[in-house]
């Protein structure tokens, strides 16, 4: 073996097109000749894709064409592409599809010719935009020849970052996302009625009730004023109050009926109107509160079958951000290194430099190209890592914002790294002394039973338990090994 240098780190061997598609790359070389390559490239639409024929080379084998959107569509490409292969001599194997990445209407038709053995790559349609040959005009038939440059110079994803549970997790997780915003909407419409209807209810410290509880929403529901809150009895008023859960009622009910009888009085000719308009707007909270219950449990189902649900293991880190996490990522074996990861979540800022090795360097600001929803839940975790998260990472993020870098993205770097590596190890999180090769059996064993509690308290919050927990899932087959390997019980 070559001595290194002291001091001197080995050169690593890497390519220069890191982002070129290997699956594609293995395809050329396994056919030997571009001329044994096939390459389908495809602009999708609603009725119609517009789709080409080409070998490696990029000559064109058959002009644009359309395929309907539906299985007769289906069976056509097949067949035409079947009938090309067998009169040019290109294996099936050496065929490859290609387009921008599918919309909703087209990933039935991506879906099928995948169930079919084909090989179908997904191009990003803003780096398609620049392989146009005509930057000023755009048609289907100039959008099609920039996707086919796209794949001959293999810059595609043939690996869906979605497949199979996956997928289904991302389409959970971004389904309750958009239902707290609907539920985030209905209750600033609310605050705007409330303001007017009996001014300061909604804020704690001058009623007494958490804004938007069952105590609170129930006395919005029905006949809603100052007026209507003052005459009630003060021994029913308590009664509902102890109901829904309040704390202190018979505090909270005095407290109440005297800021009541403080506040200004909406006009009594629109007060009716707002009544009405106030209840369907409680009816609408309830309903959307209820619905992003029932996904989080079906979240938490699905969670429980993916490495993500090692997530939840770390101190701060809830059902919900480990689940939005894991779903952005998808698979970890069809993704990329972490430098890439990091950049794809919008968590590393710009950099510029020139002017030689003695050229100074401009730090900018994040690039806006990035999965937004994916930067959302990283950044939240870190956030809540700070806050509530073990020992080391809450002196971490205080050291990191006290130096003045940005805690949140610096910690959600810190994260990722985590979180890639308790799932591809399946294990849970492990404070620093206890990753050291001098811990002993007893100790781990604590800190195994000390952190069970609340590792099971966050499963059994939404129902999930038995879930996540079974012998056939993730948690579970690690939960068994350890109880063997430290002869401890950790009951369910």
């Amino acid at each position: 073996a070559a001595a290194e240098t002291k001091g001197v780190s080995p050169m690593k061997k890497r390519n220069i097109y890191q982002n070129q598609s290997q699956e594609l790359l293995h395809l050329f070389e396994e056919a030997g000749s571009s001329e044994k390559v096939m390459c389908v490239p495809m602009d999708y639409a609603k009725k119609d894709h517009l789709v080409m024929f080409c070998n490696g080379h990029g000559d064109i084998l058959r002009k644009p064409f359309s395929v309907k959107n539906t299985p007769d569509g289906i069976a056509y490409i097949d067949d035409q592409v079947t009938r090309s292969c067998r009169r040019r001599g290109i294996k099936k194997k050496h065929v490859f599809f290609g387009g921008e990445d599918a919309n909703s209407f087209a990933k039935n038709f991506v879906s099928t010719l995948r169930c079919k053995g084909w090989l179908v790559a997904s191009v990003n349609a803003h780096d398609a935009k620049k392989q146009r040959e005509n930057v000023q005009a755009s048609t289907d038939r100039i959008d099609l020849m920039g996707i086919a440059t796209m794949l001959l110079n293999y810059r595609a994803n043939c690996c869906p970052a979605q497949s199979g549970i996956y997928r289904n997790l991302r389409t959970l997780v971004r389904h309750r996302r958009k239902l707290v915003q609907m539920l985030t909407e209905v209750k600033n419409r609310v605050h705007g009625i409330v303001d007017e209807l009996f001014p300061g209810f909604l804020n704690e410290k001058n009623s007494g009730i958490i804004p938007f509880t069952q105590s609170s929403l129930y006395l919005m529901e029905d006949r809603f004023s100052p007026k209507q809150i003052r005459r009630r009895r003060r021994q029913k008023l308590i009664e509902i109050l102890k109901r829904f859960g309040t704390s202190k009622a018979e505090r909270t009910a005095v407290k109440l009926q005297q800021y009541a009888a403080k506040v200004l009085h909406a006009p009594v000719e629109y007060v009716d109107t707002m009544q009405l308009s106030l209840a369907q707007h409680v009816k609408h909270i309830r309903c959307l509160k209820e619905s992003v219950a029932q996904m989080e449990k079906e979240i938490a189902l699905n969670l429980a079958q993916t490495q993500g649900a090692f997530l939840t293991s770390v101190r701060g880190i809830g059902l919900v951000l480990a689940a939005g996490v894991t779903a952005e990522i998808g698979d970890l074996n069809e993704q990329k290194p972490l430098n890439n990861l990091a950049s794809y979540s919008g968590i590393i800022p710009r950099v510029k430099q020139t002017g030689g090795s003695d050229g100074k360097t401009y730090t900018g600001p994040v690039a806006k190209r990035c999965n937004r929803i994916l930067k959302d839940y990283v950044v939240k975790s870190a956030y809540h890592l700070g806050l509530h998260g073990p020992q080391d990472l809450m002196a971490d993020y205080k050291r990191r914002d006290a130096s003045g870098q940005h805690a949140d993205f610096g910690m959600g770097r810190r994260y990722l790294r985590m979180a890639i590596s308790l799932m591809r190890t399946s294990q849970v999180y492990l404070p620093p002394n206890l990753r050291r090769d001098d811990y002993t059996l007893e100790e781990r064993a604590g800190y195994y039973l000390t952190s069970w509690p609340y590792l099971k308290e966050k499963w059994k919050k939404v129902g999930a338990l038995e879930a996540a927990f079974a012998k056939d899932r993730p948690l579970g087959l690690w939960r068994q090994i350890v109880q063997e390997l430290y002869d401890i019980k950790l009951k369910l």
